[in-house]
Formats: structure tokens, C-alpha cells, sequence
């Protein structure tokens, strides 16, 4: 066995392994919401006044609440991986109903237009 022998780590390359060291421990972890972002979901509305009420007595029911298990309104990590299906799959699913969402997520007489804007929304 040889003795172990330190190298020297210059500054600039000791500065290089830490933030590579903290990327890495980010990509583990999923990222969770905590209680400031299910109050600024619970605070979030669409600018249309139309879209707003659809949003309160539709969508805000689950995605503004954390224990819904709901991806929640303006938390983007939630949402990242749905956006990756793209659009159309994500209004088919909001159509259709997933997991546990409802089918149209119990806005009946939302259309398809609308289910799309309303995610935009809460993905935004």
C-alpha cells in the first residue's frame, strides 16, 4: 500500500467541487412544498375574473393545499414533469380525470380551452 498523499486543492477548484457536491445532493431529493408555498397558492388567482371563479370553486379546492397530494398552484417543481407530457396530455388527463382528480376536475362546464388556461395558471 502506498501512504495516502493529499493534494492540493486550489481555491477556485475547491469552489467548483462544492457547488458540484450541492448540485448533486439537490438531484436526490425531490423538492417538497412547505407551508410559504401553500399560502402563496392559497393567494394565487387567474387575472380573468372568469377564469378566477372557475379556478375557487374547481381547481383551488385541491391545488392549494398540500395535504391533497395535488400538485400545488405556482410550485414549479411539482410541475416540471407534468409540463415535460406536454399541454395536450396535460388537458386530456384534467378532461379524462388522473389518479385522483376527477374527470374535467369537477368544473363541468369548463372547456377544453379553459382547462388548458387553468393550467397554464397553476404551472405558472
Amino acid at each position: 500500500m502506498f501512504p495516502a498523499v493529499p493534494l492540493p486543492v486550489f481555491p477556485a477548484r475547491r469552489c467548483a467541487l462544492a457547488l458540484l457536491a450541492l448540485a448533486l445532493a439537490a438531484c436526490g431529493a425531490p423538492e417538497t412544498p412547505g407551508a410559504a408555498d401553500e399560502a402563496r397558492a392559497a393567494q394565487l388567482r387567474p387575472h380573468d375574473a372568469m377564469l378566477a371563479e372557475k379556478y375557487e370553486r374547481s381547481c383551488m379546492v385541491c391545488h392549494a393545499q398540500i395535504a391533497a397530494q395535488a400538485p400545488l398552484t405556482g410550485f414549479a417543481p411539482a410541475w416540471r414533469a407534468r409540463l415535460k407530457q406536454g399541454m395536450d396530455t396535460l388537458v386530456r388527463h384534467a378532461e379524462q380525470g388522473l389518479g385522483g382528480m376527477p374527470p374535467r376536475g369537477q368544473c363541468a362546464d369548463c372547456t377544453a380551452d379553459e382547462l388548458r388556461a387553468l393550467i397554464q395558471f397553476m404551472a405558472s
